[in-house]
């Protein structure tokens, strides 16, 4: 039996500098997924636009986002030293940043609820 909800946690791949940039395309959307960046904070958004953001409350859990469906490729930029994670659209170039804190490292991250299926993309 499939547990309701399974974490992946991948390599950042793409780094140029300080920028580092990795993308999924969904190709199965079941009850949810988030796609963002992960450490001892969560910054996240999923499929229906909502955030997660640990360090700015009012934005925390609000559907601030952009939303994404089947075949949608969303591309993950965090920049280091600016201290940003940016998600981007592909098909519209609707993109959301965040501010974030880089003192601790930072793991990519989907989190997907139910049965999904995403692909991770080599080339951003």
């Amino acid at each position: 039996m499939e547990k309701l909800l399974r974490i992946i946690q991948v390599f950042m791949v793409g780094v140029v500098n300080s920028v580092i940039q990795f993308a999924f395309k969904i190709i199965k959307l079941g009850s949810g997924i988030m796609i963002g960046i992960v450490q001892n904070r969560t910054y996240n958004i999923d499929n229906n636009g909502s955030c997660y953001n640990h360090d700015q409350p009012d934005k925390n859990d609000k559907q601030i986002a952009f939303g994404y469906s089947t075949n949608d490729i969303i591309i993950v930029e965090v920049d280091i030293i600016k201290k940003y994670v940016k998600w981007k659209k592909q098909s519209t170039n609707k993109s959301l940043t965040f501010s974030i804190d880089t003192t601790k490292d930072l793991y990519s991250c989907v989190h997907l609820l139910g049965y999904c299926k995403v692909e991770i993309l080599n080339l951003v």
